[in-house]
């Protein structure tokens, strides 16, 4: 029930704000909130806390955001024995390997079990914390604008605060979908390879098997609308939502999964082994719930259909998308379409980048020309010029949309 005017100007800021405008989605972020046990008229109070991470206002602890996970690695030492494709160091308790899977939910049940056990040991671990921060980092000025600490007569981290929520970012949600929809179909379903070869494959990045990765990669992906790779994404983001607010902290609040890649997305990237869906070691995963770069090649009415047929309101702490528009091509008429399509089927929170690859380019090579060219990054917006090259080169190098 969004008024015209006020669409229109949303529209407005996506092509004439520099790059800094995020969309949320009432209808969808409020419910999500619900569903993490915060009441209704405290839902509707809700702010960004920090880049995107959905929250009600001054009602949190200051754990509302704490930590990242990397789900596409959990799945890789899963796959592999517990052993880090790239570094062949041990990292979690896993005995078992992609060969030893007789069928294919009995791997996804490896891989679910896994990220509880991680959840369990990072709540653990925030508790810690968060005793630490009562006992040796009070925040009484903090705590004073706080919902309830008064009333309490608490310090937010001694059980003052309303809700005692730990937030966290889960990144590469939609790679590690992709990855597990190319084992399902590859080893599993048609059996064109063996699980043995596949994970070989995976070891050495495909360096001996070319016609392998060139199948996977053939594989439809999240983002083509493609019921199977929608249905696996759905699966996963479901999993790690589900298992992740199962999770109680030390005063009854929740594990609270907020989807971004703030400036992660290289590292994350780089963290990662090769990957069933034919990605090379070291290759972008997507932004929060958007689909690969490479997996959007039907053009982003598509890749909106399949990200907004996700769950959710599952996501207690936010989903976040990213749009990077052609210069040439995005105009007011089609970013009001694509925004209206996104809030109308059910998107949660909308960004991305308007500004000429070949502007970037020149501000790559000509910071000092370019102090005040601002981009959005993920969740948030910075001047380019004050970033990493890794993150400028991925900004540069994501899909920009045209059709």
């Amino acid at each position: 029930q969004c008024p015209p005017d006020f669409m229109e100007l949303m529209v407005r800021y996506l092509l004439e704000g520099s790059n800094r405008a995020q969309i949320y989605n009432d209808d969808v972020c409020i419910p999500a909130i619900v569903n993490g046990g915060v009441a209704r008229d405290d839902a509707a109070m809700y702010m960004a806390g920090g880049c995107m991470e959905i929250s009600p206002q001054g009602m949190n602890c200051d754990l509302n955001f704490a930590r990242t996970h990397n789900v596409a690695k959990v799945l890789e030492l899963v796959l592999n024995g517990g052993v880090d494709l790239l570094t062949g160091e041990s990292r979690i308790p896993h005995d078992r390997d992609l060969t030893d899977y007789d069928d294919f939910e009995e791997l996804y049940k490896a891989f679910e079990t896994e990220l509880a056990r991680q959840y369990d040991a990072m709540v653990r671990a925030l508790d810690i914390a968060s005793e630490c921060y009562a006992e040796l980092r009070p925040c009484y000025l903090l705590s004073s604008l706080m919902s309830d600490c008064l009333d309490r007569g608490l310090e937010q981290q001694a059980g003052g605060s309303r809700y005692h929520d730990y937030g966290f970012a889960p990144l590469g949600i939609t790679s590690a979908a992709d990855s597990l929809n190319g084992l399902q179909r590859a080893v599993f379903d048609q059996s064109f390879v063996t699980p043995g070869e596949m994970l070989e494959a995976l070891r050495t990045d495909f360096a001996d098997s070319p016609v392998l990765q060139a199948r996977l990669r053939q594989l439809p992906m999240f983002g083509v609308e493609d019921p199977s790779a929608d249905a696996m994404t759905r699966r996963v983001l479901r999993s790690v939502c589900t298992l992740a607010t199962a999770r109680r902290t030390r005063f009854a609040g929740r594990l609270k999964p907020m989807v971004f890649n703030f400036v992660w997305t290289p590292g994350a990237s780089a963290e990662l082994g090769a990957r069933g869906d034919g990605s090379h070691a070291g290759e972008m995963i997507g932004h929060g719930v958007t689909p690969l770069g490479r997996a959007m090649k039907e053009g982003i009415t598509s890749a909106i259909n399949s990200s907004t047929s996700l769950p959710f309101e599952c996501v207690t702490g936010g989903a976040t998308t990213m749009w990077d528009m052609d210069d040439q091509w995005i105009d007011h008429e089609r970013m009001r379409v694509i925004l209206t399509t996104f809030l109308a089927r059910g998107g949660m929170i909308f960004q991305g980048n308007t500004t000429s690859v070949e502007q970037l380019e020149e501000a790559l090579r000509h910071p000092e020309q370019h102090a005040n060219l601002i981009v959005r990054v993920g969740g948030f917006s910075a001047r380019f010029a004050t970033l990493g090259v890794d993150l400028q080169r991925e900004i540069i190098e994501r899909r920009r949309h045209s059709v």
